[in-house]
């Protein structure tokens, strides 16, 4: 188990409890629960990288205990 800490810099921020080896698209679900959003409207990355990926896994981004994940909300606006 690690947790991941995600930030939009405007407020938001939420640690997650999760497995390295769990998909984006999972992980983006436990976030969207915590902050009281949509999976779809959330992309996540590291400061100055392109958006994950939902098929791949934490593991695959090198996301370990303790990283900090950019939080970016696509309200459809």
């Amino acid at each position: 188990m690690i947790i991941v800490h995600v930030n939009d810099r405007l407020g938001t921020k939420a640690a997650i409890p999760c497995l390295a080896s769990d998909p984006i698209k999972l992980f983006k679900a436990q976030v969207a629960a915590r902050i009281g959003r949509q999976p779809h409207e959330i992309m996540l990355k590291r400061q100055g990288q392109r958006p994950f990926k939902d098929h791949l896994t934490l593991d695959d981004y090198e996301v370990s205990n303790g990283v900090q994940l950019d939080l970016e909300l696509d309200t459809g606006e």
